[in-house]
């Protein structure tokens, strides 16, 4: 078993993808300890909560930060209070929980933090920009970890969620076509599914590669690389025609 006696801290664990998380890697003999809702933010939550878990089970071996919410708004008219719970709710959290979690690990000199997030960390939505600031800002702050936590034997990596069914309505946006058509964008035409989320997490969770250390694994079935297919299985492309080759100039000379 590849997580045994490990004990795993998962954020927002109640989550529906929480829940597949959870089931993964307990099959996989983890004990999962979770940290309280996704939307209860604040230092002195956070630190409480890790240090309940420590004074029961006496170390943390793995941190999951599984908070992702969409909160959809447009740059002119989003409030200040959608902007703080966005940036709240997806960083400040995983900041929060890196600055009480991250301690005891240095101090063991071992551990793994894995960042359940979204190819959003990169690519804009049109429909949630706070989201995106909040998942582009959390990518640097794996990066930071690397550096801060790395020489510890601390180990900090990044699971970047791709479409999942249900996405184009979540993401559409009157000024970004990305989210048009999103099953013919994925390359074989199958969206993404929680269970490859939480197969993902279980890889960088264990030790079955511990080079991985401030790896991105993006997980969209080729989704933003779409754009570079005429169409999908050569549908719609028409047949060679080798009459073409007469117009070749080496054909003509």
């Amino acid at each position: 078993m590849k997580l045994k006696d490990k004990v795993v801290i998962l954020t927002d664990g109640s989550s529906p993808l929480g829940a597949v998380i959870a089931e993964r890697l307990k099959q996989e003999g983890a004990i999962i300890a979770s940290s309280g809702a996704a939307h209860a933010v604040s230092k002195k939550d956070v630190d409480g909560a890790v240090l309940s878990i420590l004074d029961k089970y006496g170390k943390i071996d793995v941190v999951v930060h599984n908070n992702n919410e969409v909160i959809r708004a447009n740059l002119e008219d989003c409030s200040d209070e959608l902007y703080d719970r966005a940036l709240n709710i997806n960083l400040k959290s995983a900041f929060l929980m890196v600055q009480a979690a991250g301690v005891s690990m240095k101090a063991a000199k071992s551990g793994n933090f894995v960042f359940v997030s979204s190819i959003h960390d990169e690519k804009p939505t049109g429909a949630a920009f706070g989201y995106s600031i909040a998942k582009g800002a959390l990518k640097m702050l794996v990066r930071e970890m690397v550096l801060d936590m790395g020489p510890l034997n601390v180990r900090t990596n990044i699971v970047e969620a791709g479409p999942l069914e249900g996405d184009d309505e979540k993401f559409y946006s009157d000024i970004s076509p990305l989210y048009e058509h999103t099953r013919e964008r994925i390359v074989n035409g199958q969206y993404g599914t929680m269970e490859d989320i939480a197969n993902a997490v279980l890889f960088f969770a264990g030790n079955d590669c511990p080079a991985a250390n401030g790896s991105e694994l993006k997980l969209d079935g080729g989704f933003l690389l779409s754009y570079l297919l005429r169409s999908k299985k050569g549908a719609n492309i028409k047949p060679f025609d080798p009459a073409l080759l007469l117009e070749l100039p080496e054909a003509r000379s």
